[in-house]
């Protein structure tokens, strides 16, 4: 009897120690989808864990990255952040968040997600942060139009050339979207014809830009070739454009399916997506290799173990394909109704997408790519960004303009290795 009271007095004070935690998350989610995800939360994960979660919601953005860092210099960071990518390895570099793969149960944790989204998280084989929503490029097509034209949705990029001269003749014009036309836009697009050519904006070793790889030069033409040659718009009102058919064909990012579901209810039946257009490779597989990219939940270094303990818990239990879905589900069924896609394949393959799309959706994610992490990646981004506008609008030659870029990137990439260098050798 003496035995079991004690027993049961250990078990009651380690249950007390484990609900005395508290962790603190800054969270990207506020309004209705940070009420979803605080009462999964309070319904799911502190019963199950006993810790409690300070859920704070934040806007990430510049001020929220410089918030971030003022937070971590003073020591008063959260125990749980959202992050975007690039923050993500900002902050791994300054050796100021956790490496993910410390904890024994790491690859478990991430079974159920698609590999492409852990890349851009993942620098000199350190994890740093485990994916949630995700962004890649996909294409939308108009089923009426295209069968009043005769011709069928393309699989590659130059079945694309080849039915732009067919729907321009309609008045109607294709589109490949530069996103925003800026930098990020302009890469973003760039990436799934260098990623075809079985390449990348970096050599492997993350030091120097491969921008005069002949590869990426191939794969630039070939790119730029579509504003050049067969003249597509640079900007389009995407949702109005589709809508009304003047863009019956569109590659451009997830986002626009959940306002063309919800919002365009004149267009039923009359659309679906595709996966983007591939390259048929020398093997002649079809590769058809998009960019992804998505926020991401991290643990701010802590000297308090126990916090950074119940962080990891948190970290597992919003990475798991449980959670994921049932967020999913519960954001759908709200009033917003997004149709959002999440780190796990589960999400992917959920049953708020019609079956067809669910396949569509699974098969671009299976062939995603996130960006490589590289220290000052993104003045790369920049020049690979003014070569794409002296092409567009200064009729540069494509070569000559991407070699200029390679030579500019390279210098940069040095400079920002040697600044960094004293923390990357700590990696």
């Amino acid at each position: 009897m003496r035995r079991t009271a004690l027993l049961l007095a250990i078990v009651l004070t380690l249950s007390a120690l484990v609900a005395a935690v508290e962790i603190t998350a800054w969270v990207t989610y506020g309004g209705i989808m940070g009420a979803i995800l605080q009462e999964l939360i309070e319904t799911d994960f502190t019963p199950k864990t006993g810790i409690k979660v300070n859920y704070q919601p934040y806007k990430i953005d510049t001020a929220f990255f410089q918030k971030a860092l003022l937070a971590l210099a003073s020591g008063d960071a959260p125990d749980v952040m959202t992050l975007s990518a690039p923050q993500v390895i900002d902050l791994a570099i300054r050796g100021a968040i956790v490496d993910l793969t410390e904890f024994p149960d790491f690859a478990e944790a991430v079974k159920d997600i698609y590999p492409g989204a852990m890349r851009s998280l993942t620098f000199k084989e350190h994890v740093f942060s485990v994916p949630f929503e995700l962004g890649w490029t996909i294409a939308f097509y108009r089923t009426d139009v295209f069968s009043d034209l005769g011709i069928s949705v393309p699989s590659t990029w130059d079945e694309f050339k080849a039915i732009i001269p067919k729907i321009k003749a309609q008045g109607k014009e294709p589109y490949l979207s530069t996103i925003s036309n800026d930098p990020e836009g302009h890469v973003r697009a760039f990436f799934p014809f260098i990623y075809q050519h079985g390449s990348d904006i970096f050599t492997e070793d993350g030091l120097r830009s491969n921008l005069d790889s002949p590869e990426a030069l191939d794969a630039f033409k070939n790119f730029t070739s579509f504003f050049t040659d067969y003249r597509l718009p640079v900007e389009l009102p995407e949702i109005q454009a589709f809508s009304d058919g003047t863009s019956p064909y569109m590659v451009a990012l997830n986002w626009i399916y959940a306002y063309l579901v919800k919002g365009q209810a004149q267009l039923l039946g009359k659309w679906t997506i595709a996966q983007a257009p591939g390259t048929i490779r020398s093997d002649g597989t079809l590769d058809r290799t998009v960019p992804i990219s998505s926020y991401a939940f991290a643990i701010p270094k802590n000297s308090n173990s126990e916090k950074v303990r119940a962080a990891w818990e948190f970290l597992k239990w919003i990475a798991s394909d449980e959670v994921q879905r049932e967020f999913q589900k519960r954001v759908h069924e709200s009033p917003e109704g997004w149709y959002l896609v999440f780190g796990t394949k589960g999400t992917a393959n959920s049953e708020i997408f019609p079956e067809n799309v669910r396949a569509v959706v699974d098969a671009s994610l299976t062939e995603s790519l996130g960006a490589m992490p590289v220290v000052g990646g993104y003045q790369t981004y920049r020049y690979i960004s003014f070569a794409f506008s002296k092409v567009i609008t200064q009729n540069a030659d494509p070569e000559q303009a991407l070699l200029e870029a390679a030579r500019e990137s390279n210098l940069e990439l040095a400079r920002k290795q040697k600044e960094f260098e004293r923390f990357v050798s700590r990696l």
